[in-house]
């Protein structure tokens, strides 16, 4: 069969935006994108820069176990990716081809592996503090490539994309503290960047079975507050979220802190979002940007 799927015309990449690829949720980036994305991490760096993180720079798949440790398969296996692998070899492979070419599946006979693709930047993290004694707050500065099935149409709505995380593992109140703290800085910095932002009450996947229960606890206790802007004519999404998993990953994981179980709370930045924000609100010309945007990210 004819793959008919559009590829991008060479006059697409110069527009400066994300070009669709004909899969929704999976763009092309060009260099002028690019370039906006490179100016963010180093933003957010200089955000960044009065505590100490460890950094962290992490792969696209991330163990299975892990995940399904973490909580994250009970609450949404549909926007998990797994990866797969035939068991087979290449003799095997011969003989499986006939059936193939006769119209068969070819992945018919696939298996899933022992790695998923990652969902979000922070989960790495919690699985480094297994089993540990936190004697104070330890924090990471992360960023990965992450995946969820959940593609549409709608600008901003990748499967796959960036997400840089700030991620404090704890005392109970040291995370609250420290993630209000962090939610007031991140509002401020949008709104320096000229972005009209909105912090809304939301909820997360991070907390187990009983989604509807789980959901209304975590709106009354605040746990997941997004940071929402246009990215496009009439679409506003979250393009950062301040969170607090209370002692969910201290649990999960068997870690620590202040005599009790570890608590955690994580800043992330959605950046493609925030670069889809910025080019819907001040064009794809970087030098063109006011220069009051221009300084906060140089």
């Amino acid at each position: 069969m004819l793959d008919l799927t559009p590829s991008p015309a060479v006059s697409d990449l110069d527009s400066g935006l994300p070009v669709p690829t004909g899969v929704p949720g999976v763009y092309l980036f060009p260099e002028q994108f690019e370039a906006v994305i490179a100016l963010l991490r180093r933003g957010i760096a200089a955000l960044a820069a009065g505590e100490r993180f460890r950094r962290l720079q992490l792969p696209p798949v991330f163990s299975r176990r892990t995940i399904e440790q973490a909580g994250y398969v009970k609450t949404f296996p549909q926007l998990l990716g797994t990866v797969h692998r035939y068991p087979g070899d290449s003799k095997a492979w011969s003989r499986l081809a006939p059936l193939v070419e006769s119209g068969g599946a070819w992945y018919a006979d696939q298996e899933i592996g022992d790695l998923v693709l990652l969902p979000a930047a922070c989960y790495p993290v919690y699985a480094t503090l297994a089993q540990s004694t936190l004697d104070g707050p330890v924090k990471f500065a992360v960023e990965a490539p992450c995946f969820r099935q959940e593609g549409s149409s709608e600008p901003g709505r990748l499967r796959s994309f960036r997400m840089a995380e700030l991620v404090t593992a704890a005392t109970e109140d040291y995370c609250a503290s420290w993630r209000a703290e962090w939610l007031d800085r991140v509002a401020d910095w949008l709104t320096a960047l000229s972005l009209d932002v909105a912090v809304e009450v939301a909820d997360d996947p991070f907390f187990g079975p009983g989604r509807k229960l789980y959901q209304a606890a975590q709106r009354m206790q605040e746990l997941k507050l997004e940071l929402r802007v246009p990215v496009a004519d009439g679409v506003v999404q979250a393009v950062a979220s301040a969170n607090l998993h209370k002692d969910h990953f201290g649990e999960a994981f068997d870690f620590t802190a202040g005599g009790a179980v570890g608590h955690t709370s994580c800043i992330a930045f959605g950046l493609e979002r925030i670069a889809l924000a910025l080019t819907h609100a001040h064009g794809t010309d970087i030098e063109a940007w006011p220069a009051t945007v221009r300084s906060i990210l140089y």
